[in-house]
């Protein structure tokens, strides 16, 4: 069986566009969507803030007397 040279360069450069193509989609999603990591780590500031706030207010300051 002969093969076609011109053929496999045509069918190896669809696949490289493909590939392209689908890199650039992943990638693109990738910058939309926040990681996992960086919304875990505002939440956690974000938590820590509050009960810092909370810690600090006279209300949530409990004074306890001996009787």
């Amino acid at each position: 069986m002969d093969s076609n040279e011109y053929l496999i360069a045509w069918l190896v450069r669809q696949r490289l566009a493909e590939a392209r193509d689908a890199a650039a989609q992943a990638s693109l999603a990738a910058m939309a969507s926040p990681s996992r990591g960086q919304l875990r780590v505002a939440l956690g500031s974000v938590l820590i803030r509050l009960g810092q706030r909370l810690a600090d207010s006279p209300a949530g300051a409990s004074t306890v007397t001996a009787s």
